[in-house]
């Protein structure tokens, strides 16, 4: 089976130089978020209960930044089937989700920590701490965003382009340039404070459905991905 059947994909605009990520076309997402019963609304949950409950629907972990985005952005593109289109909107949808990544900002220094697996909400000292001492995670990797985490807590995507395109890469799985217009223009990376680890998600509100948010204090929907068979 090919990528593109696999994932879902329209043939490409040969316009544009977007290729699919192999690593994609081995997830499976959960197709919606869960909702409060009845409601219309997504339930909510700390990180680390998001992460138990939908490893008991038998997922493995939350979509990775990158994941969720290149399946925002080629829905956005026109680039998906139905039921891969119907789970980009569901994403879009209200309510922010979690993702599987952590951030801990030292200085003009980004870590960023991909499946972070002992995250959890220590009620008493409000904020997340690393269950056992140290964090499990898969992997590490160091941005450098030189001053504008001292200047101010709400980046555009444009700045974060201009300080380090690497980053931008990561986080929203293309080129700054190869992002969709409607990513490009509200796209923001919302810091953490220094010395602080915090779980990622994506804003899901309004014009900020392509904020990347390091959120510490709210509860928000869950989503699993699981290997593909």
């Amino acid at each position: 089976m090919s990528i593109d059947s696999y994932f879902g994909l329209c043939k490409p605009d040969e316009k544009k130089e977007i290729t699919v990520k192999p690593a994609l076309t081995e997830i499976v997402f959960e197709p919606k978020a869960v909702y409060k019963g009845n409601w219309a609304n997504k339930r909510p949950y700390t990180f680390d209960a998001s992460l138990r409950a939908l490893k008991e629907r038998g997922y493995e972990r939350h979509p990775r930044p990158a994941e969720v985005f290149d399946l925002i952005c080629n829905g956005l593109e026109g680039r998906l089937q139905p039921e891969q289109k119907a789970i980009a909107d569901n994403m879009l949808y209200c309510y922010s989700e979690w993702m599987s990544m952590a951030v801990l900002l030292e200085g003009n220094l980004l870590y960023c920590y991909l499946d972070p697996e002992n995250l959890v909400w220590e009620k008493t000292k409000y904020k997340y701490v690393a269950q056992g001492g140290k964090l499990k995670h898969a992997g590490e990797e160091v941005y450098s965003i030189g001053s504008i985490g001292l200047m101010n807590k709400r980046v555009s995507i444009k700045d974060v382009n201009e300080i380090n395109p690497a980053l931008v890469e990561k986080l929203w799985s293309r080129r700054y340039a190869l992002l969709p217009d409607e990513v490009r223009q509200s796209g923001r990376l919302w810091l953490p404070p220094e010395n602080v680890l915090w779980p990622v998600s994506r804003f899901g509100y309004f014009n900020s459905r392509y904020v990347i948010y390091t959120n510490c204090f709210s509860n928000l929907a869950s989503r699993g991905v699981q290997r593909n068979a």
